[in-house]
């Protein structure tokens, strides 16, 4: 009879433990859905655009004019971006002006494969492709972020193009 019982756990125990193997691949696909907020917007050169002596590439501690951005992803595939922008201005070396231009509010459609995501871009043909990971959405957009510098000795107006990439969280 005990070795009924020992045998009956020892089944009993392998049916657990193969039950519980994992049936995840590591591809779990997340749906956006919802309102998402920007809380990292990130460029390839670092500068003081607020003068406290502290260069970044991060441009949530230069400026407030990105402060409240966000994207809402809505399950008909439409999609609403809420956008301020920011003049920067760069005379000699120096800055010379930041202006946040706010109240850009931008509609499209989007859609998802897998883990990413793709929003359409009715300004030129480069699409906006984000990869979405748990509770954040990274884009980058190539050329996205302008920068104008004034060039005293030649008297002229230098546009400096570099890609930035938003990070996006949850709400």
């Amino acid at each position: 009879m005990k070795a009924k019982i020992q045998s009956f756990v020892v089944l009993v125990l392998c049916l657990i433990i193969a039950s519980c193997s994992s049936d995840d691949d590591g591809n779990v696909t997340l749906t956006p859905e919802g309102q998402w907020l920007v809380t990292s917007l990130l460029i390839e050169s670092s500068f003081d655009f607020n003068g406290d002596g502290n260069a970044s590439r991060d441009m949530f501690q230069e400026t407030s004019c990105y402060n409240g951005n966000s994207i809402q992803f809505f399950d008909d595939g439409d999609v609403t971006i809420d956008v301020d922008l920011a003049y920067i201005f760069i005379d000699n070396n120096n800055l010379h002006d930041v202006e946040c231009q706010n109240g850009f509010g931008l509609t499209s459609t989007w859609t998802q494969n897998g883990n990413t995501i793709t929003v359409v871009n009715d300004f030129n043909d480069d699409d906006l492709v984000g990869t979405i990971s748990g509770n954040t959405i990274t884009l980058t957009v190539e050329n996205g972020f302008e920068v104008e510098f004034y060039d005293a000795v030649n008297d002229d107006v230098v546009i400096m193009d570099e890609d930035f990439t938003i990070i996006f969280t949850k709400q």
